[in-house]
């Protein structure tokens, strides 16, 4: 069950944050489709704050394919403000297959099957 929302403007981080360094991200349907690309703001164990590059709707769980370090972890929409979004995972990150990794980083990644 979810937390219900808090006011506008009130702390709700439960670990710290940290910046990262413009991290390219991918997000991905929990099916493994492409959806869209993305680059981490910042991150704490719990979640992060994803810029992606369209403003379309998304799912309200999503995977996030972290191009660095190519894992991947399930996690879930808490909010969206214009391109600007966050999310909380919902458990570990998990080393990618190669052929995930190929499917999502290798040329024509956007394409649909």
């Amino acid at each position: 069950m979810e937390p219900p929302p808090l006011p506008t403007g009130q702390e709700s981080r439960i670990a710290s944050r940290r910046r990262t360094r413009l991290r390219p991200v991918k997000l991905v349907t929990t099916g493994g489709r492409f959806i869209q690309d993305g680059t981490t703001l910042d991150s704490s164990a719990n979640g992060a704050r994803i810029l992606r590059y369209e403003a379309r709707p998304l799912p309200a769980r999503i995977v996030v394919f972290d191009e660095s370090e190519r894992t991947l972890r399930a996690a879930s929409i808490v909010w969206t403000d214009a391109m600007e979004m966050g999310v909380r995972f919902a458990g570990p990150a998990r080393a990618a297959s190669p052929a995930e990794i190929t499917r999502l980083s290798g040329r024509y990644y956007a394409l649909p099957d």
